[in-house]
């Protein structure tokens, strides 16, 4: 159950704030999050009260970037790699993908930093293998589930016909009908306790990342506003209004056991609402696109580690949600280059720039180029795109009431140049006035598409050599999805 009462209560009479040199570092990626589905980005009907307050003390991101669906968002973050250098597939855990055993993760990094790690919530960044769960990944602490979606409330994940819940280093068969983001809250919560109880002097790292908002479109009743007409859009809204109670309780949470004052919080969707319930007005597009309502995501940085000066300000700058890797790994001293990913001729390093300095002091942002995905490339003020007709089109405040307007044109066939700055609405197609910045891009894209690598293309599994189909996985896992491979 929600505790963000007493929490909040006890908040006021915490003691003193850890004295710690290392920020507490919190990445907060909830799923399917359309860019207008909070009150930050000028939702009034959004019951987003506590993820607003966080946004109006932090710094908008006004061009964070992400991959137009799940798995290669989260495995970009974990890896600090583009996509197109990590994973593009969205394959389940019957099937090699995520992030490579020979990458080196950002929990991994901060775990050698001295961080206390935990992850909670929607993994997706592979669980083909033993040694891709996340406790093998440097979390010392997990529970979620390692695919891309599931039913709320019986964990049923349907392509592979079976539960999917994770706890540590096996399936967790006891939390049938407990609703998915409850889990997850608790254990959270749990994590940050028992760190206080236990080891108070440790920096902590919690990557949760929520379930809600992807479909199935599922929330207990008391999130619903009955204000708005019953409807997806209704339970869609109170999805989004379970998160901001989640988040409220995990930053109570900080505050109360003495971590609050030496936070960096960072919050992100991890690609644009999708059709028929999330909304990216005022952006063309919605997930499966790569046009900005698919790519540019919600998001801010909060917490007392940013600098007064830099607090209810907005950054214009680019950043890729690769980028959070070095910059979290500047934040904990640690040196970002991959090392182990260094003794493979076959794994690529990462594109992670650190952007603490930037973000830090408004200034100019290291980043000028963003690959968004093997088709789409950003340089500068300039986009160039090719993107599907699919989740193609631009919706209103009111979206999924009111209908999709669709474009005059397409960017499928013949990819499209935008200039972003001038046209964030991707409504003028200008190649035709600046064939020379379109050959520009393209030429950098080709470049970058030489060093395109897929987890699992190579067959790699490193020492987990001993498989079995997902079939019987399942049946030896008592109808629960397991990993496949392990050691033999």
């Amino acid at each position: 159950m929600m505790v963000l009462a007493s929490l909040l209560a006890l908040s006021f009479v915490t003691g003193q704030a850890l004295s710690q040199q290392l920020p507490t570092l919190i990445y907060l990626l909830v799923d399917d999050f359309g860019h207008y589905n909070a009150g930050f980005n000028g939702n009034s009907n959004a019951s987003t009260p506590h993820i607003d307050e966080l946004a109006r003390q932090g710094l908008l991101l006004k061009h964070h970037y992400v991959y137009q669906f799940c798995s290669p968002t989260r495995s970009s973050l974990m890896s600090g790699r583009f996509p197109v250098h990590v994973n593009t597939e969205n394959n389940p855990s019957s099937k090699n993908g995520g992030v490579d055993l020979r990458m080196t993760l950002m929990s991994e990094k901060l775990k050698s930093a001295g961080y206390a790690t935990h992850m909670s919530g929607k993994w997706h960044a592979g669980g083909y293998t033993f040694g891709m769960v996340p406790v093998m990944r440097g979390f010392d602490s997990s529970v979620g589930y390692l695919n891309g979606m599931e039913d709320h409330y019986t964990h049923v994940f349907n392509e592979l016909k079976a539960k999917d819940m994770w706890l540590d280093q096996a399936a967790a068969k006891n939390y049938d009908g407990v609703y998915g983001d409850e889990i997850y809250l608790n254990h959270t919560l749990n994590f940050i306790e028992h760190q206080a109880l236990t080891d108070k002097a440790a920096p902590l790292f919690i990557y949760h990342a929520f379930q809600n908002t992807h479909a199935p479109l599922e929330v207990p009743d008391a999130f619903l506003d009955p204000k708005l007409p019953k409807g997806s859009r209704q339970t869609y809204y109170g999805m989004a209004n379970y998160v901001d109670n989640a988040i409220a309780n995990i930053t109570a949470a900080l505050k109360t056991h003495g971590y609050w004052n030496n936070t960096l919080l960072v919050f992100s969707a991890d690609n644009g609402g999708p059709t028929g319930s999330g909304c990216n007005y005022p952006f063309r597009g919605f997930k499966y696109s790569d046009y900005e309502g698919g790519v540019r995501s919600a998001a801010f940085v909060s917490g007392p580690v940013l600098p007064p000066s830099q607090r209810g300000s907005h950054y214009n700058g680019h950043m890729h949600i690769a980028d959070w890797y070095s910059t979290f790994c500047e934040l904990a001293g640690v040196d970002p280059t991959d090392e182990k990913a260094a003794l493979s001729d076959k794994v690529p390093p990462i594109d992670s720039l650190s952007m603490w300095k930037a973000l830090s002091t408004n200034s100019t942002s290291p980043r000028d180029t963003v690959v968004v995905s093997a088709h789409t490339l950003i340089h500068g003020s300039y986009k160039l795109v090719k993107s599907g007709k699919r989740a193609d089109g631009w919706s209103t405040t009111a979206y999924p009431d009111t209908g999709i307007e669709q474009p005059s044109f397409r960017c499928d066939n013949e990819p499209c140049l935008f200039n972003i700055e001038v046209d964030p609405e991707e409504r003028h197609d200008v190649s035709s006035q600046f064939p020379d910045i379109k050959s520009q891009l393209m030429a950098m894209l080709q470049n970058y598409s030489k060093g395109f690598f897929q987890t699992g293309e190579d067959g790699y599994i490193g020492e987990y050599t001993k498989c079995q189909n997902i079939t019987q996985v399942v049946k030896e896992n008592d109808g629960y999805v397991a990993p496949c491979c392990v050691k033999p």
